[in-house]
């Protein structure tokens, strides 16, 4: 079950242009549950049902799951993304920097504070099935509701990789309040993947999504509660050159020579 604490989100929901069974429910019941409006589409197009509320974002309820449309691109759904191909990629033995900067130990707790798509969190559930408390913060409210729903009912050929996914749990939250509220040594390890002050281009699965996210820097105070919440580090990724890196150093900074990105880590202990 997602855990919200985000009310009104300036958006809308409805279904599919035909939109039958029990979606309908379903959408009424979303639009309870992230209060706001429920709006009946009367085979409406997404761009003249956008033009008649403000331009506000949608959440549409379909038979392959539910879609968000911000009036850019196509509607997003729920995919693995770059997560699919890291997957395989370390299944054949291949470094993946992410892995490497959460250490060769076992940890038993992850705190992904921005969780997105949710790519990153499950190459660590995967990586690190023996950790059982694995918590994604997503402060888009209707984000979080489509990966949620992909988190709990994606089925992937890889029983391994399901598995991974139902443990993932999502909050419809801000990384600042959850932070802010939690207590000393909650979690293992704390990640950090902020929208990077230089945007890597090639990155289709966000155009859509650029400019509807939940832009929040990040700064001393921010990387001082996380490393009070986290028992043993707190991991950043960003590009290498960036100004993150150059005004709060990293203990480590792990990527390969020719990366596009980074993975900044500061240990709490040792």
């Amino acid at each position: 079950m997602m855990i919200s604490e985000t009310l009104n989100c300036g958006a809308i929901v409805t279904t599919s242009q035909k939109g039958k069974g029990d979606l309908i429910p379903r959408a009424k019941g979303a639009a309870k549950l992230l209060r706001i409006p429920y709006v009946e589409r009367k085979r409406l197009s997404l761009a003249n049902l956008q033009a008649n509320h403000k331009n506000k974002d949608i959440l549409i309820f379909s038979q392959k799951g539910p879609q968000l449309f911000t009036g850019e691109g196509k509607a997003h759904e729920f995919h693995l993304s770059m997560a699919q191909l890291r997957l395989i990629a370390y299944d054949r033995g291949e470094t993946d920097h992410l892995v490497e900067a959460l250490g060769p130990e076992a940890i038993s707790s992850f705190l992904d504070c921005t969780a997105g798509l949710g790519s990153d969190s499950l190459v660590v559930a995967y990586a690190k099935r023996s950790c059982k408390k694995m918590v994604a913060l997503e402060g888009n409210p209707l984000l979080a509701y489509i990966t949620n729903y992909g988190l709990r009912h994606f089925v992937h050929e890889n029983d391994t990789v399901t598995a991974a996914l139902r443990r993932i749990q999502v909050c419809a939250v801000r990384f600042e309040t959850f932070l802010q509220r939690a207590k000393d040594d909650s979690f293992d390890v704390v990640y950090f993947d902020p929208m990077f002050e230089v945007p890597v281009t090639e990155s289709p699965q966000f155009l859509s999504l650029r400019g509807h996210l939940v832009e929040s820097g990040f700064t001393e105070a921010i990387l001082r509660e996380a490393k009070r919440v986290a028992k043993e580090r707190v991991i950043v990724k960003e590009r290498p050159f960036s100004s993150i890196f150059q005004t709060m150093e990293p203990d480590e900074l792990l990527g390969g020579k020719y990366s596009r990105v980074a993975y900044g880590v500061y240990k709490v202990k040792g």
